[in-house]
């Protein structure tokens, strides 16, 4: 994977009663007929994915398509095991080079470590002052230099190599008339600095961020951004304000009184940047296993009751979305494969199996289920979704063996692998009447899942009893 992606995460607004209409084309026949999405990142934290537009290429490999943005962005094509960037700017055409088409396998398709090969797309008809050039140039000056001078950089004393770095591509540079590039350099020379001064919280903030327009379009900005407030309340913050700060995260009212805290600052007058900070502050916190989920869901859904910023009342539900995934209580991901869809289950608790027929454990557990939907069927629904690989092996298995429940392939929709946390085959998801999770992972069949049936039967018995 290129280094250059180390900042390749941006968002993208569309606004179509000022969005201007850009242009994408090509030609590659190896991708005839084929169906491509064009996907943005709906926030530059969560790169919770959305689709721009799609397009189908034609018999002969010519596609064009028209999309409308309001600013200088970044989207994206997830193109077979490829995953292909590119900078598009109001008003402009591009004339786009395609990889050669190669496809996922079933093995990549079904396996949740496999990642996309990410890069800038190539652009056939790109000027030299073209955005995706230039930053392209950029990169592969900062990248290596990074990687070859770290040391260098880092905790010296001697900041000379880094700062004469920065002069040299300060003046490379500086007749570019391209206010996207320009910020571009020079947030990535801001992260060169903060390499140079780790430990210059307010210098850093002051010469970047204080009293500065917030510019998370650009993924230069997000990338010095994420590296200097990313451990904001559990770094920078509680060693200026300790007691104040350890008093807030006790009270019922944390997000006001963290948003009081802060407001004594300058350099957090901006109302939006505030929230901004503790937002992303306290989702870091709670990775780090600092902030519990509890603390973390009541900061997050005070800052949307409380926020007027689409932008960050929609990143702390993708935040919310994150700290509650798999969580109990909380909705199991939706699926459809076929006429089997979780909303059928509801009022009925679901015993979702993922599995492959040609894994001895999971053939093994098929007997063992088999035995808990007679006793239990009643109570409990079962399903299993099969992940083989070769599907031809799959119908040889299904026309053989006939199951007790349904047994049905994933088909192409690999994404629930993902979606359900699935690392290995079998694995249990045991899904409420609600189709809320209680448990993801669940035990297995051997592995005294029964006493949750018996739970749930007699839990059943009680209410029929009520009725």
């Amino acid at each position: 994977m290129r280094t250059f992606l180390f900042l390749l995460i941006s968002l993208f607004f569309i606004n179509s009663a000022f969005a201007d209409q850009v242009r994408i084309y090509g030609k590659n026949k190896t991708y005839a007929n084929s169906k491509i999405e064009i996907k943005y990142h709906s926030d530059v934290f969560t790169y919770s994915e959305k689709i721009l537009s799609k397009f189908t290429v034609g018999e002969d490999g010519e596609f064009s398509v028209d999309i409308d943005v309001t600013e200088t962005s970044l989207v994206f094509f997830p193109i077979g095991i490829y995953k292909a960037f590119l900078y598009v700017e109001p008003g402009k055409e591009y004339e786009i080079k395609l990889p050669p088409k190669k496809d996922l396998t079933p093995v990549q398709k079904l396996n949740p470590y496999f990642e996309k090969e990410e890069f800038l797309i190539g652009v056939a008809n790109a000027e030299p002052t073209d955005l995706n050039i230039l930053i392209r140039k950029l990169d592969d000056k900062i990248d290596p230099f990074i990687n070859q001078n770290f040391h260098k950089i880092y905790r010296r004393k001697d900041k000379s190599v880094g700062i004469l770095f920065s002069d040299q591509l300060k003046e490379e540079n500086k007749g570019i008339e391209n206010d996207y590039f320009q910020d571009y350099l020079t947030y990535r020379l801001g992260f060169l600095e903060y390499l140079a001064y780790p430990a210059s919280f307010q210098k850093i903030e002051k010469k970047y961020f204080e009293n500065q327009e917030i510019k998370l379009n650009n993924s230069a900005y997000t990338s010095l951004y994420k590296k200097q407030y990313g451990n904001f309340l559990t770094g920078y913050f509680s060693q200026k304000e300790s007691s104040e700060l350890t008093n807030a995260l006790k009270s019922e009212t944390t997000y006001r009184d963290i948003y009081e805290l802060m407001r004594i600052y300058p350099a957090y007058k901006n109302v939006n940047f505030r929230e901004l900070i503790i937002a992303t502050s306290v989702f870091d916190a709670f990775t780090r296993k600092f902030y519990s989920r509890k603390k973390s869901l009541e900061i997050l859904n005070d800052l949307i009751n409380h926020s007027s910023n689409n932008y960050n009342i929609d990143l702390c539900k993708n935040y919310i979305s994150k700290i509650t995934h798999l969580q109990k209580n909380y909705p199991a991901p939706d699926f459809s494969i076929g006429d089997y869809q979780l909303a059928n289950y509801k009022g009925k608790h679901l015993y979702l199996n993922f599995c492959n027929t040609e894994s001895y454990p999971c053939l093994q557990d098929f007997k063992e289920m088999k035995k808990l939907k007679d006793q239990f069927g009643e109570y409990v629904d079962f399903l299993s979704i099969a992940c083989d690989w070769d599907v031809t092996k799959f119908l040889q298995f299904t026309h053989k063996k006939k199951l007790d429940w349904p047994i049905i392939h994933i088909g192409d929709q690999q994404e629930l692998i993902e979606q359900y946390g699935v690392k290995a085959f079998p694995t249990y998801i045991l899904i409420d009447s609600k189709g809320n999770i209680v448990k993801a992972p669940a035990q297995g069949p051997k592995e005294n899942i029964q006493l949750e049936f018996i739970k749930i039967a007699r839990d059943a018995a009680r209410e029929a009893y009520r009725k």
